[in-house]
């Protein structure tokens, strides 16, 4: 029967000796001692069970759960199980490359402080309730405990005066407003703090098509907070803010 040092089996497997001594040590693998100096040989037995060890390993299975699954002799099971517990992560990573691929497209078609125009589709809103509010401003945490809303679907609803009104996004069957499908035209501005928000927000109102547009329509901007877009930031806010034409 062909045997193998220490030092061989950690070429073959392109692994440090210590990481097999630990595997020894745990008792995963179980080689012989040489009588005359006190080395492992290790055989081709050892050598098939360290290759479940490293399998089992990459996996993601700890050194416990290991000597527990290799006390069994069909491990079909276990590997079906790996199997959808790494489907499971493939399909999580895909969703978060997703969301970065969505962050970077987000940047690359942003031109900060200009404003341009989109269509928009019919959008429906519910007003938040006065309990979810601290001076003016969506409690997050008790909002979230409620289920009412999450920050991605704040949205305001300010007049030419200033004042405005805070809803959520909602179904079109359960709805306190509606904001028309049309050509929107829409600012995404970068902003430290609510003071330089509100001082953004008076200088698109102020923009002569802007302002010929509120007058001659609802009278009316859209804000929220556009997510994809501030995500890229550290310590500023890119808001959004939409009027119709």
């Amino acid at each position: 029967m062909q045997t193998y040092s220490i030092s061989q089996v950690a070429k073959i497997f392109k692994i440090t000796k210590y990481t097999i001594r630990h595997y020894v040590d745990e008792h995963l693998l179980v080689p012989l001692k040489d009588e005359v100096n006190g080395y492992y040989v290790f055989s081709e037995e050892d050598l098939y069970r360290l290759y479940q060890v490293i399998t089992f390993r990459k996996i993601g299975y700890s050194i416990s759960s290991i000597k527990k699954i290799l006390v069994q002799n069909d491990l079909v099971n276990v590997f079906e199980i790996a199997e959808n517990k790494i489907q499971n992560k493939i399909d999580e990573l895909v969703e978060i490359k997703s969301s970065i691929q969505e962050v970077i497209q987000a940047q690359e078609t942003t031109n900060l402080n200009e404003i341009y125009f989109c269509e928009k589709s019919e959008r429906f809103f519910k007003r938040i309730p006065e309990n979810l509010l601290e001076e003016g401003q969506v409690n997050l945490f008790t909002a979230s405990n409620s289920g009412f809303v999450q920050l991605e679907n704040i949205n305001y609803l300010i007049d030419t005066e200033g004042n405005y009104v805070t809803y959520s996004r909602a179904r079109f069957d359960d709805y306190d407003c509606k904001i028309y499908p049309g050509t929107y035209a829409c600012n995404d501005i970068l902003v430290a703090d609510e003071q330089s928000l509100e001082k953004q927000i008076e200088v698109f109102k102020n923009d002569h098509l802007i302002k010929s547009s509120l007058a001659s329509g609802s009278g009316i901007m859209l804000c929220y907070e556009n997510i994809l877009k501030s995500l890229a930031y550290s310590e500023e806010t890119v808001f959004t803010i939409e009027v119709k034409l």
